[in-house]
Formats: structure tokens, sequence, C-alpha cells
């Protein structure tokens, strides 16, 4: 009976340490697979903390494309290669850090397991060893053998745990405090980008050439460089002018500036104009503009002559430019068989029209009074037109539902 009592207690501790040894090879694998989640989430935290700075990157660059302080920009540039240099020896030494932690987390796992595992050996040695030399005390030595093994599992468990969660606790502080160091740098730098930004001041506006003018849609804001060639009127601090550059004309209507601005603008005056293109009964112009004069010497245009492109579609290509038409033969502008006409017939002071014609097409050309009165020459000119003089022309190409040049010479056709 004794010997069969000591072999049920030898089963029974043998199935016991069997259960015990499961139980501690389940929670070794439950530490492993924990532990490579630890190593995932730390990896993943350094490929996003990467890409953050890819964007910061892109980000700050771009905004540094903006600002024409060159200097500056060269600057900033050499700051945010070291930041990124910077960021990424910290990124590096973040995932080396958590590698090695996470390489001693599982040799110290592994450790504690072959603790344990020689723990549950000698336990189960002196286990047999009682039941053998302490029949009398089965009972006994069960009831140590039991408690020992369980105080060896909770003993290498709270040891392993307190290894996880000691590891977590690192890596979780490591990669928060590269990435506060990256916000940081970030955001030192974005902070640097807009004080130059803002000591540089607002990008003037890009200056377009004549074609880019051409090309930009109704009501878009447009900044050209172009000369004064002929002031049509000033009235309420806003004046009406004509400009050309080398590549075309522009017409630029009450644009605000004071009279003794105005003074300044004399035929070949460079100047800077910011405004918006619109159009008016087919005469494109600027409005709402803003001027700046400009340093450099004056431009005058010699006078393009359109006459061959009188009814053609390439002669709008010239609008608002100096041009002149040669052999025009003046019509009748009415029935009364005048050569010309007023806009105010009782007042006669205001704008005169008259009509010419060549080749079979007859044009309507006018005398604008804001720009040549009643008093000069071509004002008066126009007044002692006959029906049938050939004359030649010089004016504005401007257009009023059509061709309709602004003329300011009116001579015998050579």
């Amino acid at each position: 009976t004794a010997a069969k009592e000591l072999e049920d207690v030898k089963a029974a501790a043998a199935a016991e340490l069997e259960t015990v040894k499961a139980d501690a090879a389940a929670k070794l694998e439950a530490v492993s697979t924990e532990l490579e989640t630890l190593k995932a989430d730390a990896a993943s935290a350094a490929e996003a903390a990467a890409k953050e700075l890819e964007e910061v990157k892109a980000q700050a660059a771009k905004e540094l494309e903006a600002v024409k302080a060159d200097d500056a920009v060269a600057a900033l540039t050499a700051e945010l290669e070291n930041v990124k240099a910077d960021a990424a020896a910290k990124l590096e030494e973040a995932k080396t850090a958590a590698a090695a932690e996470l390489e001693n987390v599982k040799a110290e796992a592994a450790a504690a397991a072959e603790t344990a595992a020689k723990a549950l050996e000698d336990a189960k040695a002196e286990a047999a060893a009682q039941v053998e030399a302490l029949t009398k005390e089965l009972e006994e030595a069960k009831n140590n053998a039991a408690q020992a093994v369980t105080e060896v599992v909770e003993n290498t468990t709270k040891a392993v745990t307190e290894t996880v969660e000691n590891t977590t606790e690192a890596v979780t502080e490591t990669v928060e405090n590269t990435t506060e160091a990256v916000t940081e740098t970030v955001e030192n730098t974005t902070e640097a980008v807009e004080n130059v930004t803002e000591a540089a001041g607002p990008a003037a506006p890009a200056v377009m050439s004549h074609a880019d003018y051409i090309a930009a849609e109704l009501q878009a804001e447009v900044t050209v460089e172009t000369y004064v060639q002929d002031k049509q009127s000033w009235w309420n601090d806003k004046a009406t002018i004509y400009c050309q550059s080398e590549d075309g004309a522009y017409f630029i209507f009450e644009m605000p500036i004071s009279q003794e601005e105005y003074e300044k603008l004399v035929p070949g005056t460079k100047i800077r104009v910011t405004g918006y293109k619109s159009e008016w009964a087919e005469e494109v112009e600027i409005t709402e503009a803003k001027y700046e004069i400009l340093e450099g010497e004056a431009f005058i245009p010699t006078a393009v002559d359109v006459t061959a492109l009188l009814g053609t579609d390439e002669l709008i290509n010239h609008q608002n430019e100096l041009v002149v038409f040669k052999g025009m033969t003046v019509e009748a502008y009415d029935e009364s068989n005048a050569a010309f006409a007023y806009k105010d017939p009782v007042g006669k002071t205001d704008d005169l029209y008259f009509k010419v014609s060549k080749d079979g097409a007859t044009y309507e050309f006018c005398v604008e009074f804001y720009l040549r009165g009643q008093d000069t020459d071509v004002y008066k000119a126009v007044e002692g037109l006959k029906v049938g003089d050939v004359i030649d022309l010089e004016g504005y190409l401007y257009w009023y539902k059509g061709v309709n040049p602004h003329i300011i010479s009116v001579k015998a056709a050579e």
C-alpha cells in the first residue's frame, strides 16, 4: 500500500510538473509574441517619424521657394539639411536602442525560462528524494513540492512581466523623446522660415511679357513693366494713359494718382503697373491699377504702318500701339456731306468723328477731346478736312466695338 501510494504521489507530482512546464512555456511564448509586437510598433513609430520628417522637409522647401531673400534661403536650406541629419541620426539611435533593448528582453526572457526549467528539475528531484526518504511524510513532501513549484512559477512570471513592462516603458519613452525632439526642431525651422518671410515682406508679383498679358484671362491680376507714351486725362486723382513697350502696348484706365505724380509721367517714363485685365466694348485695358516709377532709359516707339492690316483679324494684335495709316481718303460723315461730326454738335467742344476709306472699305476714326482738345493742331486739322482729301494719320489703335483709333496727327498724304 505504501509503495502504491508512493507511485501515485510520484505520478501526481510528475503530472503537476508537466502542467507547470506547459504553463511556463505558454507564458514564455506569449511574452515572445508581445516582444515581437513591441518591436513592430517601435519600427512603425520610427517609420512614421521619418515620413513626417520628409513631409516637413517638403513643406519647408515649398515655403522657401517663395522667399526671394537668397542669403536667408541658403541659410535655411543648410539648417533644414542639418535638421534632417540630426533627426535621421536620432531616429537611427532610437531604432538601435529599441532593437538592443528588445534583444536584451529576449535574452532575459530566455534566461528566465532556463532558470524556471532548472528550478522545476530541482524541485522534481527534491520531491522524489523526499518521497523515497520520508515515506511517512508523503503529504508534507507533496505540499512542500507544490508550494515550491508555485513560488518558482510566480516568481518567474513576475520577473518576466516586470522585464516586459520596463522594456515597453523604455521603448515608449525613447520614441516619445525622439518624436518630441523632431517636432521641436521642425517647429523651430518653421518659425525661422516665417520670420525670414515676414522680414522679406510680401513677394512682388511676377512681371509679365506682353504675350503673357494677352494670354491672361479677363479679370485676372496682371503686372507689366512698360513706358508712358501719352496721357489722355487726369481727373479726381485718377489718370488714363497710353503705354507701350518693345513687345506691345497697354491702355491704363483711371489709375489712382495724385496730380503731382501725374506730372512726372512724361513720355518715355518707365513704370511698373499692377491691376486687373478688363474689357469694355472690345477695348482691352488695365483697371484698378497701382503703379511704381522705375529707373531706366526712356523708350519712345516708332509708329507702325498698319494700313495694309485694315479689315484683317491681324490688326487687333497691335491694339493700343502707336500706328500710322497712309493714303486714306476722307468720306462724307453723314447725309449733310460734312467731312466730320462733333460728338456734342451744340457745344462743339467734344470728340470729333470722321470717316476715311481704303481699298473700298470705310472706317470711323476719332480725335479724343481729352487726349487732343480743341486748341491742338490735330483737332483743328480735322475741322478743316474736305470730303475727298487724301491724308496720312497717326494715333493710338484704340478699339470701340471695332477699330476706332484715337488720332493725334493728320497730314496731307505724301
